[in-house]
């Protein structure tokens, strides 16, 4: 049975929609976790083995919640009390940089398609890489920040939201994510989805959406 990551885009897209992170940014969590383990002074692996994608953390990625009350719910999950610069910090060292080959790619691709995002993200991680990776974010007609629009993946219908407001039919977006979860949300929504295991995968996802329109 193909993977994810190996499913061609048929029949040919009529807009592009991305994930963000692990597709455009590259991520490094574990320097999350390096930072407030320091400032803790606890053992990394205990905070990384504690912690987990929860209520609290959903409800900050919607909008919900604003992050110095993630951060005290983020305390009580890793049993470490910081200030709240240590959190942001720490929560800020997230991103590692950008996917050249992919970022390269993503203003021909807006010239020639439709080309929005579709992230899982909060308010003080959009200010971080809005400001370091503008070049790059730049190429997106339109992105659909979770905080902003109150849904987040991999639930469909926040496919189907996203969907209607680029006035695209599912079945006519090709999503381009790293996680199996939303890539299978994204098809149950009635999108093409690719499942981003590496960035060559996504540039040649790229390169085969444009050249279909050559054809």
């Amino acid at each position: 049975m193909a993977q994810p990551s190996q499913v061609a885009a048929t029949p040919p897209c009529q807009a592009l929609l991305f994930d963000l992170g692990g597709v455009v940014l590259k991520l490094q969590p574990r320097a999350c976790f390096a930072h407030w383990a320091q400032a803790a002074g606890a053992p990394m692996a205990t905070l990384t083995a504690r912690w987990r994608i929860d209520d609290a953390y959903k409800a900050h990625e919607t909008g919900q919640i604003e992050f110095a009350e993630y951060a005290a719910s983020l305390s009580a999950l890793l049993g470490i009390e910081l200030e709240e610069e240590d959190w942001l910090a720490g929560w800020n060292a997230l991103f590692a940089g950008v996917f050249e080959p992919v970022a390269k790619r993503l203003r021909p691709a807006a010239a020639a398609l439709p080309t929005c995002c579709f992230t899982n993200t909060n308010a003080a991680h959009q200010a971080v890489w809005e400001a370091r990776f503008a070049e790059a974010v730049a190429a997106f007609g339109t992105i659909y920040s979770s905080w902003r629009i109150g849904r987040r993946k991999p639930d469909g219908d926040a496919f189907l939201w996203v969907a209607n407001d680029m006035g695209v039919a599912p079945e006519d977006i090709l999503f381009l994510d790293d996680s199996a979860e939303n890539v299978a949300g994204a098809r149950a929504a009635g999108m093409q989805a690719l499942q981003v295991t590496t960035p060559a995968v996504a540039t040649r996802a790229l390169d085969d959406a444009l050249n279909g329109l050559r054809a």
